[in-house]
């Protein structure tokens, strides 16, 4: 009986007692109301005022740009650009030495190295999605650019590790280093990609050198995040311990802290390389080249190869993932409890393997099998590869979906249409033609209800900075899109993830899809939704979508299953049925997850927003892609700089509800 009273303090803050019409949605509702009585009492356009705009900024930095590339330029470098030049030799190199070893070893040495390693240490079934994704680089004919793209990975993997594992330990173990490095981090998650390739490239020049430090930007982040995790998820009464038994800062970080962080270091490292694959696309355009190059130029000319080189980055990912993921699980100590003996039988198994792997390369070098396949040996090639097959196949595909008399059209038109007509039109002149200090107020009156005043004021301070520079109706109708595309990701992650957490074979269907739209390239699976929705400006926001509700399906799933088992017991006890227990429990309880979701799909939706950009959506992600396509880096920098200042608007609303309701609980 003492059991169930305990349990009554935890679900007793869910059940609030707060009347209806004073809790925050209505009081949210009822500041966008008056925001739309004042935009139609009004009647008339209020831009923001060119006396409060920063008018030359753009040619500011320009000449800034000029600068730069004068002094990366020079003969006499500073020490700083020195930095910079030294670093790019060395990053090429890298990629270099590896490229040349993955064809040294010939393209069935590489196949049996990498099945045999993961095998070794992964178990069968890992290894035999590594030898499937093998076969698929060879029969789709781009082994040679699979093995470019891979050698890239690899390099930008490593190095980002390199700095974000240990920039992740300084985080987890000091709250002041977390309050320096955290606006960093947010600021390299939201900014989209397009925006910091011209500065990359101004700083590296093209090829593999600003290829991966494009894609360190990008694959740090979760790198430094989830490490700190880990660390401040060890529990604080072990580390206690240890220093009570003498232990020093080092020998308790080394010996306590790493040891039992060491899953969530090993999904810092998974989660690394599925960011830098997403970044293939983006990599390839400033000289990294592989399957992304591929990628680039199919999309002017051959969209059916760009989709099938798009595949084989998702069959690569996978692969990394599936064989990450089994390593991580086999390797760990809390599984693995070997006596003398046992230790001795893996190390002989371990020497075994190797042994294999240098066999079967030397016997490949030795009977002159090439380094690319198809192996063309001297002699005239010969067609082993499935590609035409495979194009000709996605190509019919394409023909069709294009055909305004098919029945997949039929249906994908009218939702295109109902997306802009009735969704994004209406927001879209709400915030653009609506008198700037309406909406200025408005949205940091909501900022103040939502999450209180802190995020209040950085709302009032980032929209101000937008106006500032001068794009403040673009960066509005920008939003009006960010707005919409997760609205529509959210209402689709929410009703997955919930099904997902209630059923097994739910989350099993669901897992290949997440992993698809997570890690094929945005460019790619934009194409058949502009032939499916011809408005130019939705397939941008299908983008946005498609790369945000995985996301926001994995967390809500995620913190469903987490909910305390005994608060369901207890619900259970007193004859709550199954939907009762999921709606007035789970959910409420999972509210954290939730919307960290929501946080983290409004990051996803952002960082697509440029390719929205690249087909017609306008906004500010045509500014960035204009400004890197014409070489225009004042117009790029001012308009990156404010999706970043919307993206920090809306993730600190986001992320002060969760700490309202953590406070709430405590």
């Amino acid at each position: 009986m003492s059991g169930v009273v305990a349990e009554t303090p935890v679900v007793a803050p869910v059940l609030s007692h707060r009347p209806w019409w004073r809790g925050k949605p209505v009081q949210v509702a009822l500041v966008v109301a008056g925001m739309w009585l004042a935009y139609r009492a009004f009647r008339l356009e209020y831009p923001w005022p060119a006396g409060l705009a920063w008018n030359n900024l753009q040619f500011e930095l320009d000449e800034f740009q000029v600068w730069l590339i004068e002094q990366r330029s020079a003969e006499d470098k500073s020490f700083v650009f020195a930095i910079f030049d030294g670093f790019r030799v060395f990053a090429d190199n890298l990629v270099a030495w590896l490229e040349d070893a993955l064809f040294w070893l010939t393209w069935i040495g590489t196949t049996a190295v990498g099945t045999l390693l993961v095998w070794r240490f992964g178990g069968t079934k890992a290894a035999g999605i590594t030898f499937a994704a093998f076969a698929t680089y060879a029969l789709t004919g781009l082994w040679e650019e699979s093995m470019q793209t891979l050698a890239l990975m690899l390099a930008a993997v490593a190095l980002s590790l390199l700095v974000g594992i240990p920039l992740g330990v300084a985080v987890g173990r000091s709250h002041r280093v977390a309050r320096i490095v955290t606006p960093f981090l947010d600021a390299a998650q939201i900014v989209p990609a397009f925006a910091y390739l011209m500065p990359v490239v101004i700083l590296f020049s093209v090829g593999p050198a600003a290829a991966v430090v494009a894609t360190m930007i990008y694959a740090i982040p979760p790198a430094v995040r989830i490490t700190a995790l880990g660390i401040r998820g060890v529990p604080l009464n072990t580390v206690e311990a240890a220093v009570s038994m003498g232990s020093t800062a080092r020998q308790t970080l080394t010996k306590v802290q790493l040891p039992l962080a060491r899953r969530m270091l090993l999904l810092g490292v998974n989660q690394t390389i599925l960011f830098a694959l997403s970044m293939v696309v983006i990599a390839g355009l400033i000289g990294g080249g592989g399957l992304g190059a591929v990628i680039n130029s199919g999309l002017s000319s051959t969209p059916a190869l760009a989709l099938l080189a798009g595949l084989v980055v998702v069959v690569m990912a996978i692969s990394l993932d599936r064989a990450t993921e089994a390593i991580a699980d086999r390797t760990d100590p809390a599984r693995r409890h070997l006596d003398d003996a046992g230790l001795r039988r893996s190390r002989l198994v371990t020497v075994g393997v190797v042994a294999l792997m240098g066999a079967i390369v030397v016997a490949a070098k030795l009977i002159g099998v090439s380094g690319v396949y198809p192996d063309t040996a001297g002699v005239q090639e010969r067609a082993v590869t499935a590609q035409e097959w495979l194009l000709a196949r996605i190509q019919s595909v394409l023909d069709y979906v294009q055909d305004p008399t098919s029945w997949v059209f039929g249906i994908t038109e009218p939702i295109g249409i109902f997306i802009l007509q009735e969704l994004l039109l209406p927001l879209q002149q709400f915030l653009v033609e609506g008198p700037w200090f309406m909406t200025l107020g408005g949205l940091t009156l909501i900022a103040l209800i939502v999450s209180g005043p802190r995020p209040a004021i950085t709302t009032f301070l980032m929209l101000g900075a937008i106006g500032v520079t001068g794009v403040w109706a673009l960066a509005m109708d920008t939003l009006s899109q960010v707005l919409v595309a997760t609205l529509i990701a959210v209402v689709i992650g929410i009703g997955l993830g919930v099904a997902a957490s209630e059923s097994k074979a739910v989350s099993k269907a669901l897992r290949p899809v997440n992993d698809v739209l997570q890690t094929l390239p945005q460019l790619v699976y934009i194409i058949p939704f502009i032939y499916l929705m011809p408005v130019s400006i939705v397939p941008g926001i299908i983008a946005g979508v498609l790369y945000a509700f995985p996301v926001v399906v994995r967390l809500v799933e995620r913190g469903i299953n987490d909910v305390a088992p005994q608060s369901v017991e207890a619900a259970g006890a007193f004859g709550a049925t199954r939907r009762q227990v999921l709606t007035k429990v789970k959910i409420p309880l999972a509210g954290d997850a939730i919307m960290l979701g929501v946080n983290q799909g409004i990051i996803m939706v952002l960082a697509v927003v440029v390719i929205g950009g690249l087909v017609g959506s306008g906004g500010l992600g045509y500014e960035v892609a204009q400004g890197l396509v014409r070489g225009y880096f004042g117009q790029g920098v001012i308009a990156s700089f404010a999706i970043l200042a919307l993206g920090i608007t809306l993730d600190r609303v986001t992320q002060g509800t969760r700490r309202a309701r953590k406070e709430g609980s405590t």
